[in-house]
């Protein structure tokens, strides 16, 4: 008799076990592991700006070449100041620009002024693209807060 209910007992829990794993397996989120350089599938608004960018004009394709000469091919920082930063890219020619204040939304108005005072219009930032960040330390105060942050000018879609 001893013998039957451990039987059973050990049978029950290793199916309890096969189960568990089972559903952790299957609820577990799914990795894609992708080639370096390439985006994930499940884009985001900023990835989306990446992807689906109309092309600049050639006046302002001058522009953002002569903002990006002294780079010379490299990723790097082309302007930086007490609110923000604006680095470029390469891998992806896109611009990004690091919050470094908690004021926002005055840091984004301030480095869209600072890109149309380059040349462009609104139409040509949000095709260059321009997206934003908070540089770590101004994440950190915004940790938990619920802050829902907008990687793009306001503007672009």
């Amino acid at each position: 008799m001893v013998d039957k209910k451990k039987i059973v007992t050990i049978i029950i829990i290793a199916a309890l076990i096969l189960v568990s794993l089972g559903i952790y397996l299957l609820l577990r989120p799914s990795v894609e592991e992708k080639p370096p350089g390439e985006l994930p599938k499940n884009e985001s608004s900023a990835e989306q700006a990446i992807l689906n960018r109309e092309p600049l004009s050639p006046e302002k394709e001058k522009i953002k070449q002569s903002l990006l000469r002294s780079l010379k091919g490299d990723a790097g920082t082309i302007s930086e100041g007490p609110q923000f930063k604006v680095d470029h890219l390469p891998a992806f020619d896109v611009f990004e620009v690091g919050i470094k204040t908690t004021d926002i939304f005055q840091a984004k108005e301030n480095a869209v002024i600072w890109f149309k005072e380059q040349g462009f219009n609104e139409s040509d930032i949000c095709n260059l693209p321009v997206t934003f960040y908070l540089v770590s330390e101004i994440a950190k105060e915004y940790e938990g807060s619920g802050l829902v942050f907008n990687p793009l000018p306001d503007f672009c879609q």
